[in-house]
């Protein structure tokens, strides 16, 4: 009796799953069939305004449910655009890259292809950092500089195709923050090499930076550093010919002022990096 019991609940809780599927399936199928009676505006505009709400991960799904069922037309286009733009708030930053550069591939001629080669420089800009950092820098060099290095790369680029752009004042002054970041770390890197006692590994950082970076605030600083430098490899005419150097470009250097050098902390002020 209890056997049958138990075969009659299994063979109703079976029956009730069973249709339940059933349903969940129509429910889907009808679901399609409204979305394929919509046109490619309706899906559009459906998207955009969930993009405008900030609602990023129902702007995603949208956005390529357009594309699925739209692979071709205006508003795809515009679509594409604004998924990285989505993809990138929602920090998927490396899908955002890849739908720009499909972008830019598929669409060389589109109206907005300046804000494409813009976003891209914008998403590797904001790839190492964090909704904190944005808010506040960081005041750590020693990030990943593959990110820095390509955010630069892809703003230059941008740029130098459309120098006139609404977005070339800005990319212009990300790109300084940029090269002040890359200048920054070579300074991080040279200190933590004086701090080991390798001058001459300390010495080529230094000289890299006033090669490269001579119009960053690190120059300064390369120039304490080499003096620290020389004067702990026993060098004093050439510690005394960057001093001298240091005190002609940069004469109120702190520096100058206090004689020594804090290997611990840091010879400037990481705001005065910050543009934004």
């Amino acid at each position: 009796m209890i056997l049958k019991n138990k075969t009659r609940i299994f063979t109703i809780a079976l029956i009730c799953s069973l249709l339940f599927l059933q349903a969940c399936s129509k429910k889907n199928e009808v679901r399609e069939v409204e979305v394929t009676k919509k046109t490619d505006l309706e899906m559009y505009l459906e998207a955009k305004r969930t993009l405008d709400a900030g609602v990023w991960n129902a702007a995603i799904q949208r956005y390529k449910a357009l594309r699925s069922h739209y692979p071709f037309g205006h508003y795809t286009e515009q679509g594409y655009l604004e998924l990285a733009y989505a993809q990138y708030k929602l920090y998927k930053m490396e899908e955002a890259v890849v739908t720009v550069d499909r972008f830019i591939k598929n669409y060389p001629a589109h109206k907005n292809l300046d804000y494409a080669y813009y976003l891209k420089g914008l998403i590797y800009f904001e790839s190492d950092r964090g909704f904190l950092e944005r808010a506040n820098p960081s005041e750590v060099a020693d990030h990943n500089q593959e990110n820095i290095r390509n955010a630069f790369t892809a703003f230059k680029n941008f740029i130098e195709r459309f120098p006139e752009s609404d977005y070339a004042a800005d990319a212009h002054k990300r790109m300084v923050f940029l090269k002040n970041r890359l200048a920054a770390y070579e300074i991080h890197v040279a200190k933590y090499y004086l701090r080991r006692g390798a001058p001459i590994a300390a010495l080529n950082r230094c000289k890299f930076v006033l090669e490269s970076f001579q119009d960053t605030p690190a120059s300064a600083n390369a120039l304490a550093l080499m003096v620290e430098s020389y004067t702990m490899m026993e060098e004093p005419e050439l510690a005394e010919q960057a001093k001298t150097q240091l005190m002609t470009d940069f004469p109120s250097h702190t520096y100058l002022q206090n004689g020594e050098l804090d290997l611990d902390t840091e010879l400037f002020e990481w705001s005065d990096l910050w543009p934004f």
